[in-house]
């Protein structure tokens, strides 16, 4: 068994989204991502591994396939691996959610934490 603590993954960046991993196991991966107003993770999909997202606080714009929709505190979205998707804090508050890669995509990468330093992926 392991825990961690989420708010200890609530870590925000002027320069950039961070993202924070909890979990990198063979299975699943599972990481906080972080957002200040204005921030934006750019389009993207995860071939193979279907993702399931938590928004813990605050809310933005969720566009996937090209579709928008607002999402806010408490909503829980699921992508599979092939829809192109990508997230905009567009409001004033920060942004985290609680993200579940399933299964663990292959590319380390996905399993990277982003902070300040390391930049977006």
């Amino acid at each position: 068994m392991k825990i961690e603590k989420i708010a200890d993954k609530m870590v925000y960046s002027e320069e950039t989204f961070t993202k924070r991993v909890l979990f990198s196991e063979k299975k699943v991966l599972n990481f906080v991502l972080n957002l200040k107003s204005g921030q934006e993770l750019p389009p993207h999909h995860h071939e193979d591994s279907d993702l399931t997202l938590l928004v813990i606080i605050g809310g933005g714009t969720l566009t996937v396939d090209g579709k928008d929709q607002k999402i806010t505190e408490g909503d829980v979205i699921y992508c599979v691996g092939e829809e192109e998707f990508s997230l905009k804090n567009d409001t004033e508050d920060n942004l985290s959610c609680f993200v579940t890669l399933a299964p663990r995509p292959v590319p380390k990468i996905y399993a990277d934490e982003i902070t300040k330093d390391s930049g977006p992926e």
